[in-house]
C-alpha cells in the first residue's frame, strides 16, 4: 500500500534530521527544503500541496532498483556522471503538469 505524499515527506524529513553531521535550510527558495550532510546537498523536498516529492541522491544503480520496485519513483535532475543520481518521488496519485500516468 503506497503512503501519503505528506506521510512520505514527513518520514524523509524525520530521517534527515536523525542524520549526524545533518543541516538543513532553504538556500535556493522558499518552496524547497534542503537537507545536507557534510555540506553536501542529498535531500530536497517541496513544499506544494500539489505535487509533494522528495528528491534525493543515490547511486543510479540503487535509484534504478527502487524505481523498478516503486512506479512512483522517477529520475530527477542530471548529475555529473561521478556524482550519484537524484530520484525523486511524488505522491502516486497526483500527475504532474504536462504529464500523464503510466500504469
Amino acid at each position: 500500500m503506497p503512503i501519503s505524499g505528506e506521510k512520505l515527506q514527513d518520514g524523509a524529513r524525520d530521517t534527515a534530521l536523525a542524520l549526524p553531521g545533518g543541516s538543513h535550510g532553504r538556500p535556493f527558495t522558499a518552496q524547497l527544503e534542503v537537507y545536507k550532510v557534510a555540506g553536501k546537498v542529498f535531500l530536497i523536498v517541496t513544499d506544494d500541496p500539489e505535487e509533494r516529492i522528495v528528491a534525493l541522491k543515490a547511486e543510479p544503480e540503487y535509484g534504478r532498483l527502487l524505481q523498478h520496485e516503486h512506479p512512483s519513483i522517477t529520475p530527477g535532475l542530471p548529475t555529473k556522471p561521478s556524482l550519484p543520481s537524484t530520484w525523486r518521488s511524488s505522491h502516486p496519485g497526483v500527475e504532474r503538469p504536462g504529464r500523464h500516468a503510466s500504469r
